[in-house]
C-alpha cells in the first residue's frame, strides 16, 4: 500500500485539508471570543445602568465597534489560532491584551469627549469581565469542538519512539490543545509498523516530505529529548524544514516552562529563565496584590464572618477558631487560622476510630485526609465543603505569613514526603489557594500535590496567581475535591 493510500485510510471520515481545518479551528476561537466579549460588554453596561441610570443602555451602541480593538490586540498577542497553548499561558496573554485594549479605549473616549465618565467606568467593568469570561468561553468552545472531526490543526510527530509515542498519547488525550496527530514518524525499521496500535499513520522519517506536501499547513513536532543537539539539528534540517511550523521538545523537564523567552546570543539560541519569586519587585507586587485583595474581601465579607462565628458557637462547645502549626517561608513556624470545624479533643476521637478501623487507618496514612472524618461537626462539613472555614486566614495574609496564592502550608510531619522539592517549598510564602486546590484537591495523590507545588514555584507570575484565583471560584462553587 502506498503512503498516500495509507494516509487516505487513516483520515477517512475526517476533513483532509489542513488549510480548511485550520480555518474552522481559527473561526471557532474567534467566535468564542466574540461571544465572551459581547457578554462582558453587555453585563458591564447593564451593571452600570442598574447602579446609576443616568444613561440608557442604548447610549453605548456607538461604542460597539470598539470590540475590534480587542480582536486586534488579541491577534497581535498571538491568541490566534489558539492552539498549542496552555490554559495558564493563554490566560496571561488574554490578561495582557485586554489591559492594552482598555487603555486604548480610555484614550479614545478621552479624545472623543463623549460620555467620558460613563464610558470609562463601563470599560473598566468590561475589562474585569473580559478576563473572566473570554477564557471560559474559549474553554466551552474547545470542549464542544474537540468532539468534531474537523477540530484541530494536523500535526506530524517526528522523533524517538518512546518520546514520540508519549507526545502522541498526550495530544490524543488532550484534544483541547488543538493539535490533531495525523502521523507518527520514527526511525525504527520495518518492525515499527507491527508495534504501533495508533489510528494515525505510522512510518519512518522518509515519509516526512510527502506528509508535508499533503498537509501543507500542519505542525511538525520533533520529540527527541534523548538525542544530542547534532542529531536534532540534522533531523530538523532534513525533515523539519519541509514544514511551516515546527515544535521541538527539548530535554529540559523540570525547568520552568511558562513565560520562557528565546534569545539570540551571538547567533546561538538561548532560553531566558527568570526566577521571578527571587526578585524584589515581583515580591513587592505580589505582596501589594495580597494586601489589596485580602483587605477588600475582609470588609465585604464581614457580615458573613459574624454569621459563621455564631454558627460555629452554637454547633458544639469550644473556641471559634482553630490554629494549626505550619511551616512557612524559610522554615518559619506559624499558626494557620481556620473556623473550628471539629469537635473538642479531635485527636483523641481520631485515634479511637483509627485504632478500631483498619481501612480508615490506611486512608489516613496515605493522604492524611478522611472522606468521612468522625471529628467534623455538622457546620464543619458545610464550612469545609464550601471552603469558608479558611476565611480567617485573611489575618495570616495581612500579617505576611501567608499569600492569597501559593503552595498549601504543610505540617512538620509532611517534610519527609516532599523530599527534594521541600527546598522549593521553603522559597515562597504558602497560600490560601493554589494549583493543588484547582487541580482536583483531595482527589489527587500526595506525590502529584508535591509536583504541583514545585511547578508553581518555578513558573510563578502575577497572571498565574490571577488565573488560579478565578479557577478557585469555580472549584468552590462545584465543591471539587472538597470533603
Amino acid at each position: 500500500m502506498s503512503t498516500i493510500a495509507a494516509l487516505a485510510n487513516v483520515t477517512s471520515g475526517r476533513v483532509g485539508s489542513s488549510v480548511f481545518t485550520r480555518s474552522l479551528t481559527h473561526g471557532s476561537i474567534i467566535l468564542a471570543d466574540l461571544f465572551g466579549l459581547a457578554i462582558a460588554g453587555s453585563l458591564a453596561v447593564f451593571t452600570r445602568y442598574f447602579f446609576h441610570a443616568q444613561f440608557s443602555p442604548g447610549d453605548y451602541v456607538s461604542f460597539t465597534p470598539a470590540i475590534l480593538i480587542f480582536f486586534a490586540t488579541f491577534a497581535l498577542s498571538g491568541l490566534y489560532p489558539g492552539v498549542a497553548t496552555s490554559p495558564i499561558e493563554e490566560f496571561r496573554l488574554i490578561l495582557r491584551a485586554s489591559s492594552i485594549s482598555v487603555l486604548l479605549l480610555i484614550c479614545i473616549t478621552f479624545f472623543l469627549r463623549k460620555g467620558i465618565l460613563s464610558s470609562r467606568l463601563v470599560v473598566v467593568l468590561a475589562w474585569i469581565l473580559t478576563i473572566a469570561l473570554v477564557p471560559i468561553s474559549r474553554r466551552l468552545m474547545r470542549g464542544w469542538c474537540s468532539r468534531k472531526p474537523w477540530w484541530g490543526i494536523p500535526a506530524v510527530i517526528v522523533g524517538e519512539y518512546t518520546a514520540a509515542q508519549m507526545m502522541l498519547e498526550l495530544l490524543e488525550g488532550h484534544h483541547r490543545v488543538g493539535l490533531r496527530p495525523v502521523a507518527l514518524l520514527v526511525d525504527q525499521g520495518p518492525s515499527f509498523y507491527a508495534q504501533s496500535n495508533s489510528n494515525v499513520f505510522c512510518g519512518d522519517l522518509s515519509h516526512a516530505r510527502r506528509l508535508a506536501e499533503k498537509y501543507r499547513d500542519c505542525y511538525a513536532v520533533i520529540a527527541m529529548p534523548n538525542s544530542g543537539s547534532d542529531r536534532v539539528r540534522a533531523v530538523f534540517n532534513e525533515y523539519g524544514s519541509h514544514y511551516r511550523r515546527v515544535l521541538i521538545i527539548p530535554d529540559l523537564f523540570g525547568i520552568r516552562s511558562l513565560s520562557v523567552s528565546a534569545k539570540d546570543i551571538c547567533g546561538v539560541l538561548a532560553l531566558e529563565l527568570n526566577e521571578k519569586l527571587a526578585l524584589f519587585v515581583p515580591q513587592l507586587v505580589k505582596r501589594c496584590f495580597d494586601l489589596i485583595v485580602s483587605t477588600s474581601v475582609a470588609l465585604l465579607a464581614s457580615p458573613m464572618l459574624l454569621i459563621l462565628c455564631l454558627a460555629v458557637r452554637v454547633s458544639s462547645p469550644g473556641p471559634l477558631f482553630y490554629g494549626q502549626r505550619r511551616i512557612g517561608k524559610n522554615g518559619e513556624i506559624f499558626k494557620v487560622w481556620k473556623f473550628r470545624s471539629m469537635v473538642v479533643d479531635a485527636d483523641k476521637v481520631l485515634k479511637t476510630h483509627l485504632d478500631s478501623d483498619f481501612a480508615l487507618r490506611e486512608e489516613w496514612d496515605q493522604n492524611h485526609k478522611l472522606k468521612r472524618d468522625p471529628r467534623i461537626t455538622w457546620i464543619g462539613r458545610f464550612l469545609r465543603k464550601s471552603s469558608l472555614d479558611e476565611l480567617p486566614q485573611i489575618w495570616n495574609i495581612i500579617c505576611g505569613q501567608m499569600s492569597l496564592v501559593g503552595p498549601r502550608p504543610i505540617t512538620p510531619s509532611e517534610i519527609e514526603r516532599y523530599g527534594k522539592i521541600f527546598g522549593q517549598y521553603l522559597r515562597v510564602i504558602p497560600g490560601v489557594t493554589g494549583l493543588w486546590q484547582i487541580s482536583g484537591r483531595n482527589n489527587t495523590t500526595y506525590e502529584l500535590r508535591t509536583r504541583i507545588d514545585d511547578y508553581y514555584v518555578r513558573n510563578w507570575s502575577l497572571s498565574l496567581d490571577i488565573y488560579i484565583l478565578f479557577r478557585t471560584f469555580k472549584t468552590i462553587f462545584l465543591s471539587e475535591g472538597a470533603y
